[in-house]
């Protein structure tokens, strides 16, 4: 297949994924919610609401945050400081 080929058929495939995805796009929020609610996952239940609305501790990490030697440095460094050997064990499951 040719470089004009294969271009087209990227193309195409794009454009095909976007009208297949468009249907997506087409819900919105009340349909959305009326149908958490009739599947009863809306409102969260007491148990999971509480965990939803806990304040942070501190340790949150996101994946964005260790992209680099530096960043996972820290990271374990950090939790050796604390000297809380779950934390470090995790941190450094985590950093692997």
């Amino acid at each position: 297949m040719g470089k004009k080929n294969t271009e087209d058929t990227v193309a195409d495939s794009r454009a095909d994924h976007v009208m297949r995805g468009s249907s997506v796009a087409e819900l919105n929020v009340d349909d959305v919610l009326v149908e958490a609610i009739a599947a009863g996952g809306y409102p969260l239940p007491p148990t999971q609401r509480e965990w939803v609305d806990a304040p942070a501790v501190g340790c949150e990490l996101l994946v964005e945050d260790l992209q680099s030697a530096e960043a996972i440095h820290a990271y374990l460094s950090h939790a050796e400081a604390t000297g809380d050997v779950a934390y470090i064990e995790h941190a450094r499951e985590i950093a692997a």
